[in-house]
């Protein structure tokens, strides 16, 4: 056999055994890739199972509870959102999102086409692409699904700012306010104020209660939450009421664009008849928001005062503009009288 033909024979060969591996590697990140969807479907169908209810029951409790689950099916979420044109890139995408680890954690969100109804679901936060569940360390083991311990959940602002950090959505922007503020200098992230500690039992395969951080994320629709965001200082010095609000958020308050804080001053006379009363208007449409741990000091003219008469101070938290007066919630109350 000549040199020639042996060279080209060589060569043939070596194509060949090259396409082989070439076709044996392809076939093989094609079986990866629809290995993870497979897998990503069924977490989707878990869910709809109840799998992640009957293995983590009282991390469920809390977030069934929660406005995370009623993000989509939300009646002032929903009469909110039909009024906005294009709502789908402006609201749908953060009350019914894929998985956020999926479409890119700080990215804009990506609306899910089924299972809305479930609103920002177990699978948003913690569903990967390869169908595996992400989560803090010390998370149990389990056999529906792959556990990863990802870092994230120990810092997990830019988690949250995925949906409450996109500066072209103003409505849940805290997390930008939240940056610029003292409190993320130090050690206080969202989840410290909205996720506080508890301990339980995370899964039905745990055999001791662990701490962990509680999936309620109580906000602008929890009582108790509304009365430690701010506190009210009230004096009274040569016919000025002088109020003092502090906000004790980490972020902007109110938090929402639709959201409105009212500071009102009244003057009662001594057998409690209501003689004067003045009203201030803390909103986005008013531009006069508090920021993060901001001190405010307003001055009400009370000239037509007299001994005995008391004056009473009160912030009043409005959810919505729709929301009638006798459901605005308190959130502090001061009062004096004057001598």
């Amino acid at each position: 056999m000549n040199l020639k033909a042996m060279y080209w024979r060589i060569v043939g060969v070596s194509l060949g055994v090259f396409g082989c591996v070439l076709i044996i590697v392809t076939v093989n990140r094609t079986l990866r890739a629809e290995d993870n969807t497979h897998r990503v479907t069924e977490a989707y169908q878990g869910f709809q199972d109840g799998k992640c209810k009957s293995c983590h029951p009282a991390i469920w409790r809390e977030w069934e509870n929660s406005m995370h689950a009623k993000a989509w099916v939300d009646e002032i979420y929903q009469a909110a959102a039909k009024q906005v044109p294009d709502r789908e890139t402006k609201c749908d995408q953060c009350h019914a999102p894929q998985p956020i680890l999926i479409t890119g954690v700080g990215k804009m969100p990506k609306l899910r086409d089924k299972q809305r109804e479930a609103g920002v679901s177990c699978l948003v936060c913690h569903l990967d692409a390869h169908g595996a569940m992400n989560g803090p360390a010390a998370s149990a083991e389990t056999y529906f699904h792959a556990n990863v311990t990802n870092p994230i959940y120990t810092e997990p602002t830019t988690l949250c700012g995925t949906c409450h950090g996109q500066q072209s959505v103003p409505e849940h922007d805290q997390v930008s306010s939240f940056l610029n503020s003292k409190f993320a200098e130090g050690d206080t992230r969202c989840a410290t104020c909205h996720m506080p500690v508890v301990t339980r039992l995370q899964s039905t395969t745990s055999h001791e209660s662990i701490k962990g951080r509680k999936h309620t994320w109580r906000g602008s629709r929890s009582v108790a939450q509304l009365k430690r965001a701010a506190t009210l200082q009230l004096g009274y010095v040569d016919g000025k009421a002088d109020v003092k609000l502090r906000s004790k958020t980490g972020h902007i308050l109110p938090g929402g664009t639709l959201r409105t804080i009212v500071l009102e001053v009244t003057r009662l006379a001594p057998d409690g008849t209501e003689r004067q009363k003045q009203q201030i208007s803390i909103s986005a449409k008013n531009e006069n928001r508090l920021l993060p741990n901001e001190n405010r000091t307003y001055a009400f003219d009370m000239a037509s005062a007299t001994t005995g008469d008391t004056i009473k101070a009160r912030l009043i938290y409005q959810l919505t503009p729709d929301t009638p007066e006798p459901k605005w919630i308190l959130m502090a109350e001061k009062m004096l009288m004057i001598p």
